[in-house]
């Protein structure tokens, strides 16, 4: 589908007012055609006004938010299970972040570029006592991206100091790390093609060992070995390789990486001194039910990025790690003027006073073990359609595939998200073959419960 007078959106979603069954419950309102008529004009000139790389998702004008539910201006109501792209983890617009920012623009720093402040003292101090023991210090950045490219900086850095050819770097198929330069050549879909004229010839992408191309691996040692293998053949041994990064979870279908398989790779690290970096911008701050998610492996990182649920609000992010490579880096020789913004700051530390009053890491972990249950059902439910269910905690995915041919359907989870969306069920779209259900970690259980329920009733509509 294409944007013509017909109204269609993104190739995806209609934005002409669609009649839909009104709808009245505790936690969902849809009492207007969808799209709202009075949300027209703002949508009209988002066309206009943006570029198609930025109107992917569905065409809802939102105008508030509050915990777990989002509202448009005609009063329209969703469960949210996008937390806006895994980053609202304790909620929309909790009081206590409200309060510290608006006390914080009311009577502090707006802008401070590197220079020292005691916020930012007191934000790494929280972070750090509440990371896994080894990690020293912190690199504040603006966005998950640059966090990556930070990183990527400082393994090539670390690698090229005991050895000038120490500089190759893996990551895994399926993995996203961001849109920068570097990043999107660590993401594991493409790497090398279109836009990119000169990529990076030293960045070598590993099998996911898992789905979709390695389900039901019998066992996940042999496989990283052979992986191993296959890259000593080309030349590519753990001695040129200075580290490896991993999306901890693979966002994209809530994956997780076997754990026999991490460990197996810590010791292959461990043995050619190669670092251990864990993406944990989505996985971060109690999302799978650990603070962080690559605690579920039993391994130790060298660095960690994160992002998005350490503010569940303002753009923030940072890499943590030991002092010997955070220090490797000259002064200035990488640096940002909005990096570790003071009221990002400020946001910070409400976020993470609350996950710890609210025991919204147990809550999640908790919570995860209800939605496997009401997930596991919905699959059985539908399961020419429903190839797979993954996740942890609050961070699942639904991999969807076509009855006829059993292959990853696209158009289908397209579909599928708008069904939700018309029912009160607010998603944001993968532009993959997955719905992903991420929550704010504040969801009540009756929530979840109904928001699941409401995917049901929208797969039906659409057999």
């Amino acid at each position: 589908m294409n944007q013509t007078a017909a109204g269609y959106y993104t190739d995806k979603f209609a934005t002409l007012p669609t009649e839909v069954t009104p709808v009245e419950t505790a936690h969902r309102r849809i009492t207007t055609p969808i799209p709202a008529p009075e949300t027209l004009d703002a949508l009209a000139a988002s066309r206009e006004l943006f570029p198609r790389v930025n109107q992917y998702q569905p065409p809802i004008v939102w105008d508030r938010a509050e915990g777990f539910q989002v509202f448009d201006a005609a009063g329209n109501c969703w469960i949210d299970f996008s937390s806006t792209a895994v980053m609202t983890n304790t909620g929309h617009g909790h009081p206590a972040i409200r309060e510290a920012v608006a006390r914080h623009a009311a009577e502090g720093l707006l802008a401070q570029f590197t220079f020292p402040s005691q916020q930012r003292v007191d934000l790494a101090r929280k972070i750090l006592d509440l990371s896994p023991s080894g990690f020293e210090k912190v690199y504040f950045w603006t966005a998950g991206s640059e966090a990556v490219e930070c990183a990527l900086r400082l393994v090539r850095e670390f690698g090229r100091r005991q050895d000038g050819g120490k500089d190759h770097v893996l990551t895994h198929a399926g993995d996203y790390h961001g849109w920068t330069l570097g990043a999107t050549q660590l993401s594991g879909r493409a790497p090398g093609a279109g836009w990119l004229s000169s990529p990076d010839q030293r960045i070598h992408h590993l099998p996911f060992p898992g789905p979709p191309d390695h389900d039901g691996l019998e066992d996940p040692v042999a496989f990283f070995d052979e992986s191993i293998a296959r890259l000593a053949g080309q030349g590519i041994t753990g001695d040129s390789v200075a580290a490896v990064f991993l999306e901890t979870f693979q966002g994209w279908g809530g994956l997780a990486f076997p754990t026999s398989y991490i460990q197996r790779l810590r010791e292959w690290a461990d043995a050619h001194d190669v670092l251990l970096v864990f993406d944990e911008i989505q996985t971060g701050f109690g999302r799978t039910g650990r603070w962080f998610g690559h605690e579920h492996y039993d391994v130790t990182a060298d660095l960690v990025c994160v992002g998005k649920g350490l503010t569940s609000s303002l753009p923030l992010a940072a890499v943590l790690g030991r002092a010997e490579v955070m220090d490797l880096l000259e002064p200035a020789e990488i640096t940002t003027t909005h990096a570790g913004h003071p009221v990002s700051c400020a946001a910070a530390l409400a976020n993470l006073e609350v996950i710890e009053r609210e025991n919204l890491v147990a809550e999640a972990d908790r919570k995860g073990e209800l939605v496997a249950g009401e997930l596991a059902r919905l699959q059985a439910r539908f399961p020419d359609r429903i190839e797979r269910v993954s996740g942890r905690g609050l961070m699942w995915a639904l991999h969807v595939c076509n009855p006829q041919t059993r292959k990853p359907d696209h158009e289908l989870t397209a579909d599928w998200t708008w069904a939700a969306v018309c029912r009160g069920v607010m998603l944001f779209h993968t532009m993959l073959s997955t719905v992903k259900v991420v929550p704010p970690l504040v969801i009540t259980d009756e929530a979840l419960v109904e928001g699941i329920g409401v995917l049901g009733e929208a797969m039906e509509s659409l057999c």
